[in-house]
């Protein structure tokens, strides 16, 4: 055997191989267009090495044209898997040079066997040998060429064309050797044919086909490719056993920190509906400990009152990859019930599987029951409160109905002097009963108001312009403080905003401290008994003061206790309900003594009405 036919038969069986193990990868990766790309072009290049030699070895012109003729077939396979494997692997810009080279080929392959015995010769006469590597190989001698020829080495062109810019847009893309290996090594197979072609069978050379040969860069490509294939593959496996010991680490932590929340894991398959789950997921859903489960066995566990709603949940979670979180129950089948949280989310579809929902579920009967102990406790607080209240309302209702009854009592004594005089004074006594029915008006709005805050918690709110408050409260004190030898000076800013606020309970607050302002100085000179009005905007609220030249507070905290006075004889119950009903709008009160003597009550109001949970 020659050494000719020898290296003709390793690059045959080194072809077919590589087309073996690619045709393998592909098989396990079948979205990788390109290994079958590379499986056509080593059978080609298996196909091409066997014609070559057949025509090496051939005896006559006859034979010699039956085996060129032949060796257009394995050309066309190598031209098609060149095209695919350049688009997919360089990506080049004019796809439509790699269509034209496959027709051209397809062309050429057809006029082929339609044309004469095969593209190159219409007629070959004779062959010649020469000797090479000590063996004997035959050469094309005389012969008529072919037309035809030219659509093959058009076609070649292209696919030279084609090729060029494959390699310059992956260049330009600035992709890795690889792919630039692959560019320069098809480039050189397929130019160097491409101008061995033209030489010998156009008669400008004088020398034996050897194509084959130029396609060991090709090889020598696809063999690189191979075994940066295998270095990925050892790399990847490599950093697969590191994450998997990793991934152990995490699932132990995490198996760790369940058992310390005592909760229970699963996953929804979405597709096939089958549900994977823990063992303490099957304990709180009291499940079997082993076998396949499925949604429904979960959902026949849940009450039958939470089943429609989580049924929504789990379809609305996997339409999306928000988080959910719930709260349901579940019946064993004792009939013992239980309430579990659940917290989880939807993932996918991913390459690895369809959309999956993933949860966590805890036990959460016991915080439960500690809640409705509290709201148990919570309500028996809330009714002594209200009993109290109620115990205090009787108190401050004697409190804050002093002034209107005492304005009444008066009022009446008046209108009866003067109904006793001769003849009546009946013009005044009509005055009279209009601020009595007035006073009772009010005493009833007070009760009204007074009863509403204790009910709701909240009193009515209207928008009250305190400048307006004043002057109405002013008027309904005008005789008593000018009875009392009191002067009441007034600082109102102009343009003061509204509040939000219940206009009757609001003028009871400033009725109490005009009150004691009035009662503080009442051991001063007749002469020397001053009280001022002092009204100003704040950032989100109104501020009044009270001011007066009295004997002043020794404790500026301890006058809005319930209960306690400085007053003889008094209740103790103005100044505390003045803080209750403020604290009710939000506001406060407070009470300072200048350095100058006397007291200072001030009285905050915000803007808008704060929020209360209810």
């Amino acid at each position: 055997m020659s050494w000719i036919t020898i290296l003709y038969l390793m690059m045959a069986a080194l072809s077919a191989t590589i087309a073996g193990i690619y045709l393998a990868a592909w098989l396990m990766q079948r979205g990788a267009w390109a290994y079958l790309m590379f499986v056509l072009l080593a059978l080609s290049i298996a196909g091409l090495a066997g014609m070559e030699l057949w025509m090496l070895r051939a005896q006559t012109p006859a034979e010699y044209a039956t085996a060129l003729r032949w060796f257009q077939v394995p050309v066309w396979f190598g031209f098609v898997a060149i095209v695919g494997l350049v688009t997919l692997r360089l990506r080049p810009r004019f796809l439509w040079l790699g269509w034209l080279a496959v027709g051209l080929r397809t062309v050429a392959v057809a006029a082929t066997f339609l044309s004469g015995p095969n593209l190159n010769f219409t007629e070959l006469t004779e062959i010649e040998h020469v000797m090479l590597l000590g063996a004997p190989v035959a050469l094309a001698g005389e012969g008529v060429p072919n037309p035809w020829m030219l659509t093959g080495q058009a076609a070649l062109l292209s696919m030279i064309l084609f090729i060029l810019d494959g390699g310059v847009s992956a260049w330009r893309r600035g992709e890795g050797v690889r792919s630039l290996a692959l560019a320069i090594s098809i480039f050189v197979g397929v130019a160097v044919g491409t101008a061995q072609a033209v030489l010998v069978f156009w008669n400008f050379a004088h020398w034996p086909i050897l194509v084959t040969p130029l396609f060991v860069f090709v090889a020598a490509a696809m063999g690189s490719e191979l075994s940066i294939g295998l270095l990925r593959a050892a790399r990847a496996e490599r950093d697969a056993q590191a994450k998997d010991a990793a991934l152990s680490v995490s699932e132990q932590r995490l198996s760790l920190a369940a058992e310390a929340a005592d909760a229970g894991f699963w996953g929804l398959d979405a597709q096939s509906g089958a549900v994977w789950a823990t063992a303490k997921t099957r304990e709180l859903f009291a499940l079997p400990a082993e076998g396949a489960l499925s949604l429904g066995d979960f959902l026949e566990r849940v009450h039958r009152h939470d089943q429609a709603r989580v049924k929504q949940l789990i379809a609305a979670a996997l339409r999306s990859n928000e988080r959910y979180r719930t709260e349901f129950r579940v019946v064993d089948p004792g009939g013992r019930v239980r309430w579990l949280a659940g917290l989880g989310r939807s993932v996918g579809p991913t390459e690895a599987g369809p959309r999956t929902l993933m949860g966590v579920s805890v036990d959460m009967t016991a915080r439960k029951a500690m809640l409705d102990a509290l709201r148990r406790q919570r309500a028996r607080l809330e009714r002594v409160f209200r009993e109290e209240t109620l115990s205090e309302l009787s108190v401050a209702l004697a409190h804050e109905l002093n002034q209107p009854l005492a304005m009444i009592l008066t009022n009446a004594e008046a209108a009866q002097a003067l109904l006793a005089q001769t003849p009546p004074n009946l013009t005044e006594v009509k005055e009279i009963l209009a601020d009595i029915a007035s006073a009772d008006r009010r005493a009833a709005d007070v009760i009204r108001h007074l009863r509403s805050l204790l009910e709701r918690g909240e009193p009515d709110r209207e928008d009250l312009l305190l400048d307006d408050a004043i002057d109405r409260v002013i008027q309904l004190l005008g005789n008593d403080i000018d009875d009392q030898c009191v002067t009441l000076d007034l600082s109102l800013a102009a343009d003061l905003p509204s509040v939000q606020a219940d206009r009757i309970l609001i003028e009871q607050v400033l009725l109490n401290l005009l009150n004691n302002a009035c009662a503080a100085v009442a051991g001063n000179p007749a002469g020397d008994r001053r009280v001022s009005v002092a009204t100003r905007a704040q950032a989100d609220g109104v501020l009044v003061e009270v001011t007066d030249n009295g004997c002043g507070v020794s404790d500026p905290e301890r006058i809005f206790e319930t209960f306690y006075s400085t007053t003889p004889g008094g209740l103790g119950m103005g100044l505390a309900i003045v803080r209750s009903i403020v604290n009710s709008h939000g506001g406060r009160v407070w009470a300072e003594s200048p350095a100058s003597g006397g007291a200072t009550l001030h009285l905050y109001l915000p803007l808008t009405a704060p929020h209360h949970d209810r």
